[in-house]
C-alpha cells in the first residue's frame, strides 16, 4: 500500500507543477532576448572548443598511425 500512496503523491506533485508552469509560460512582458543572445554566444564558444578537442584527439591518432606505418 505504501507504493500506491507514493505514486499518488508524485502524480499530485506533477499535476501541481504542470499547472504552475502553464501560468508562468503565459506571462507577458518578459524580455528574454538577452538570454537568447548569451546562449548563442556560449554555444558558439563551446562548439569551437569541442572542435579543437576533437582535432587534437584525431591529430594525435593520425600522428601515431603515420609514425607506426613508417
Amino acid at each position: 500500500m505504501k507504493k500506491n500512496s507514493n505514486s499518488k503523491l508524485y502524480a499530485g506533485a506533477a499535476l501541481a507543477s504542470t499547472a504552475l508552469a502553464g501560468g508562468a509560460a503565459m506571462a507577458d512582458g518578459i524580455d528574454v532576448s538577452s538570454i537568447v543572445t548569451l546562449i548563442g554566444t556560449v554555444a558558439t564558444a563551446a562548439g569551437l572548443i569541442g572542435v579543437a578537442v576533437l582535432a587534437m584527439h584525431y591529430g594525435i591518432k593520425a600522428y601515431k598511425w603515420v609514425k607506426g606505418a613508417g
